[in-house]
């Protein structure tokens, strides 16, 4: 016998009730929905997209992002309609290169390094195999129409430097390598500001 000692449905919920309702937590608002059984829940493109899904979670959980990774990843996902978080940008980054064939480069730990009022390093971690990442930044994250090649400093770390720039500026940066559809990777956008 069941026993209720505040008002039904008053306090958050989890999991089914029979097979009518399911109650989960979104976006920090308790929500709930009928529950629905998939009409082909195992075809051969679905299975193929939950492999795609699997091995993009796996990726963000491989590349050990640090804190300021992550922000560029919001910052990233910020720039597209719809509320993403950097998570959901780089799982969509990956499965879209998945899609086209594309192998995925792992880059990480994405920094800038002695800015200056005229220029700063930009420092990425990426395997020293392989293509050679490039960094691009501007004054807009959706601008960013400068470019350097950086270069391999060896123990998988890359360095550009970004210049020349104003003093006293904020300036968005990113980095790339590959050219989709063979191998791509990217991460998202970090921020530097010069110095005066």
């Amino acid at each position: 016998m069941a026993k209720v000692t505040a008002p039904l449905f008053s306090f958050g919920a989890r999991g089914k009730l029979a097979d009518a309702l399911v109650y989960f937590p979104w976006k920090g608002v308790d929500a709930v929905r009928s529950y629905v059984v998939p009409a082909n829940p195992n075809t051969a493109a679905q299975s193929t997209q939950r492999t795609r899904m699997t091995d993009a979670v796996a990726e963000w959980h491989g590349a050990s992002y640090s804190a300021d990774d992550v922000a560029a990843w919001n910052r990233l996902a910020n720039l597209q309609a719809g509320s993403l978080s950097g998570f959901n940008r780089m799982v969509q980054e990956y499965i879209n290169e998945d899609i086209l064939g594309s192998t995925w480069e792992r880059m990480s730990d994405g920094l800038s390094l002695s800015p200056s009022a005229i220029n700063f390093d930009a420092r990425v971690t990426k395997a020293s195999a392989g293509n050679a990442p490039t960094v691009r930044w501007g004054t807009s994250p959706t601008n960013m129409p400068n470019s350097e090649v950086m270069l391999d400093l060896g123990g998988d770390l890359w360095r550009a430097t970004v210049a020349p720039l104003s003093a006293s500026t904020l300036y968005y940066f990113t980095m790339d390598v590959g050219a989709s559809p063979t191998d791509w990777g990217r991460v998202g956008i970090y921020t530097q500001r010069t110095t005066a």
